[in-house]
């Protein structure tokens, strides 16, 4: 759908040109005006939140919310029936479908005086909610701040007060319109306004496509005007090296690339996108983009899609220990674990490191690591989870991978013996150093079985010299220093 820039953000409009002319839309203007100022004010009944789908904390997910415009109280039922319906169509489109478990889904109900919304065109006006309007063309669908009304307070601010309410952590409101009439918009960027009807899912996904990947139409039908700024899926660029979906584009696909069926599945660099037949191109013949009623984004838009969703959410869920600056003092071994959200189709790369270097096989959500292995001191224990999935081939920000790292700082009793010295008449020393911080005990065997104690003492400065007080000879003995607990 097409759209115009409005406090800065969008405001969408479909292509009314082909259907009115501006003198005939200048005509008509002023007696609808007049007629939509007469309404009367909305009704402000009692709101209410209802949770439609959770899949985890509103903190990591990315939150849809459904709001109702132009249901009655009596209709409010019906409009989380529409809502609980509009996120599972939603959800089973591609790459949706596959991060399911990265959406969760809300719906505020609000009623209004009367149903449906307000149709210039035909001079009907609706006291609703959000004051919603469809265009002079009957098809787009915007609220105030628009070109029937500027006030925010009367469309974009009753949103925003019930988003902030009730659900501030949204990434993505859906004002859901009982009109039969087919239409449509993404509003300031955020806002995705769909008309109830056989149509909605089609058009509430092309919507999506804008507010969530601020994906471009690629229609190539004129839109005086409009600002040319590049989108994820439309270019001026012919440069093959220097498109920015060339990571998609097989060598075999000539660039620009002619609109033929022997490059009908294919991506390249296909002219008309961005309301302009010639001079900007788009990455496939056909695509959600090009037509809300196509059955599938394009690998490009899809790609932006899946990017826009990590931007939200990050794949590591929940970890423990939930401290990550660790003091360790005993040699039990320590435990990490991730808790990781996990696509619908494809597992996500899990690597456990320390100290920067990979551990082999480490690749399960759970660690199991002795500190004597890491070795006394400041330790890095790092989990390095990634979604290696076909749907993205260009993440120059690494948005599809997160590490998570733990500071273990070891400190556990350690001593070992050096230094022999043969002093004659069955005497002799050795040297004992390490860290013994509640002192240490010398022991001695002769078949490294059954041990025992000779004395006990502390360290000083990190050493101690130990000689022995018996005289008596053995053909072998063994001595070794414990650290007491």
């Amino acid at each position: 759908m097409n759209r115009v820039e409005g406090r800065g953000s969008r405001v969408e409009r479909r292509l009314w040109l082909w259907t009115l002319n501006s003198r005939l839309w200048t005509v008509l203007r002023l007696p609808v005006w007049l007629l939509l100022l007469s309404g009367s004010i909305p009704l402000r009944g009692q709101t209410t939140f209802h949770t439609i789908l959770t899949n985890g904390p509103a903190s990591n997910r990315l939150n849809i919310v459904f709001l109702s415009e132009g249901y009655t109280s009596g209709q409010l039922a019906q409009f989380l029936v529409d809502a609980t319906n509009a996120a599972n169509l939603f959800l089973a489109n591609q790459p949706f479908a596959e991060y399911r478990t990265y959406f969760n889904a809300f719906a505020i109900a609000v009623p209004s005086v009367e149903s449906g919304s307000d149709h210039p065109i035909s001079g009907l006006s609706k006291n609703t909610y959000f004051n919603s309007t469809y265009g002079w063309s009957d098809y787009i669908m915007s609220i105030p701040p628009n070109e029937f009304d500027p006030d925010y307070n009367n469309g974009q601010g009753e949103v925003d007060a019930l988003i902030n309410t009730y659900m501030p952590e949204a990434d993505l409101a859906v004002l859901l319109v009982n009109d039969a009439a087919i239409g449509g918009s993404d509003t300031f960027g955020t806002i995705a306004i769909v008309a109830v009807n056989s149509s909605l899912g089609d058009i509430l996904v092309h919507e999506s496509g804008h507010a969530l990947a601020n994906l471009g139409d690629e229609y190539s039908t004129p839109y005086p005007g409009f600002p040319d700024i590049e989108e994820p899926n439309t270019t001026r660029e012919t440069n093959r090296t220097a498109i920015k979906w060339n990571a998609w584009i097989s060598t075999n696909t000539p660039v620009p690339t002619p609109p033929t069926s022997q490059y009908g599945n294919a991506v390249g660099l296909f002219e008309g996108a961005h309301y302009h037949a010639t001079g900007w191109y788009r990455p496939r013949l056909n695509c959600r983009m090009a037509s809300p009623f196509t059955e599938f984004f394009c690998e490009v838009c899809s790609e932006a899609l899946v990017l826009s969703l990590y931007r939200q959410v990050r794949p590591i869920d929940f970890f423990t220990p939930a401290a990550t600056n660790l003091p360790v003092t005993s040699t039990q071994a320590l435990s990490f674990a991730l808790t990781v959200l996990q696509p619908a189709g494809h597992a996500l790369s899990v690597q456990w490191l320390t100290n920067g270097t990979a551990i082999a096989g480490a690749t399960n959500p759970v660690l199991t690591l002795l500190p004597t292995a890491l070795g006394n001191g400041t330790n890095a224990v790092t989990g390095r989870v990634t979604d290696l999935t076909p749907m993205v081939r260009t993440d120059t920000s690494n948005l599809l991978g997160q590490t998570l790292t733990w500071t273990v700082a070891v400190n556990l009793p350690w001593l070992q013996l050096s230094a022999p010295r043969w002093l004659g008449a069955a005497k002799f020393a050795f040297r004992i150093s390490g860290v013994a911080p509640q002192g240490f005990a010398i022991q001695a065997s002769t078949n490294l079985s059954n041990w025992t104690p000779l004395a006990t003492n502390n360290l000083v400065n990190g050493q101690f010299d130990y000689t022995n007080q018996s005289g008596a000879s053995f053909p072998v003995r063994m001595f070794r220093a414990v650290a007491l607990p």
